[in-house]
């Protein structure tokens, strides 16, 4: 008889357990989404932690992106003011986030925080054309040094790991069969650092005033982000 009582309590207290967790959104749900923002486009899944939490897990990069562009010569040269380049997005790498949701009844009002790991690369530049004997590119504050053929292969480097803070609409998991999110937020790479021929370059007085983009994000420590999301609950 008390084996009986024992294993009927047992039964009961999982039942209990299994219909709580169901009801608590612990563990028991998993979605599949595909998003596109600043970061690029990518895939992850989430799961619900607690009725508060969802944790996301997945990989973002940019598409083949490249772009014209021109830069200045080291010093003038009686017959070329800038050489043609291409400019190119590289970044790439996975995500992990937790997004706490204080009134999830209520709203989908989320904040998240995270990281993003991965390739340190940036974004690529080099020149279609060779550079003439005895110059260099000014890109910015930096000074690009060519190797013996005339062509140049920067890049601009940060962090391999990067912390996110960010704020949003929407949940990891849906309470539906399919949803949307929506966050805005930053990712704190740190410094980004400029590399010509897998050699890092410092700032010089080169005063440069070709491709704008590169110039431009290689003096921000933080990137911002805006990413749309659309998922789908499996179960």
């Amino acid at each position: 008889m008390k084996r009986l009582f024992l294993l009927s309590s047992l039964l009961v207290l999982f039942a209990f357990g299994a219909s709580a967790q169901k009801d608590l959104r612990i563990l028991n749900h998993l979605a599949v989404g595909a998003e596109v923002g600043t970061m690029g486009v990518g895939i992850d899944v989430a799961m619900p932690v607690t009725p508060f939490v969802d944790v996301q897990a997945g990989f973002t990069m940019f598409p083949n992106i490249k772009f014209n562009t021109s830069i200045d010569l080291s010093h003038r040269h009686p017959e070329l003011n800038k050489i043609p380049a291409k400019g190119e997005v590289l970044m790439k790498g996975g995500k992990v986030l937790v997004n706490v949701m204080p009134l999830p009844i209520i709203t989908s009002f989320h904040v998240t925080a995270g990281l993003y790991f991965g390739s340190t690369e940036v974004m690529g530049l080099y020149n279609t054309e060779p550079i003439p004997a005895n110059y260099a590119l000014a890109l910015g504050d930096y000074l690009l040094e060519p190797n013996s053929d005339g062509f140049i292969d920067g890049k601009l480097k940060v962090n391999k790991v990067k912390p996110y803070l960010g704020i949003g609409i929407g949940r990891g998991v849906p309470k539906r069969r399919v949803g949307f999110k929506c966050d805005l937020g930053v990712v704190f790479w740190g410094k980004p650092s400029v590399y010509c021929n897998d050699t890092q370059i410092h700032d010089t007085d080169a005063g440069g005033d070709g491709d704008e983009v590169m110039k431009i994000i290689s003096k921000f420590k933080v990137y911002p982000v805006l990413n749309f999301r659309i998922c789908g609950r499996i179960f």
